[in-house]
């Protein structure tokens, strides 16, 4: 009668230790998804500001002439800390970074 209360007991700490591991797993899953979603909001405001310093040199380009649009460090408003930085090349090339609370985005426009 020992014998099988014994095998009773490995058979339950095996069956807790596999629902246990796969517990872990799961939760590992669920913590970088959790994290890739936090950061989804600050690429997209990143990748808005890289556009907007695209648009802002190709606009200077096209309506003033301008041979360059070395912006740096622009800020988008008061309120956020977005920033873009532009260069533009004589093969029209401009590349336009934008970065926001850690992400960075970049565009490159050429025509």
């Amino acid at each position: 009668m020992t014998q099988k209360g014994a095998a009773t007991i490995v058979l339950t700490i095996v069956i807790l230790n596999t629902v246990f591991l796969i517990s872990l797993g799961i939760s590992a899953l669920m913590i970088s998804q959790i994290k890739t979603t936090r950061q989804a909001g600050t690429s997209v405001v990143a990748f808005y500001a890289a556009d907007a310093g695209a648009e802002k040199c190709l606009y200077e380009v096209r309506k003033n002439g301008a041979s360059s649009c070395p912006y740096t460090d622009v800020s988008l408003d008061f309120n956020s800390n977005a920033t873009y930085t532009t260069s533009y090349d004589d093969s029209h090339t401009i590349t336009s970074v934008g970065e926001f609370g850690g992400a960075s985005r970049k565009i490159e426009v050429t025509w």
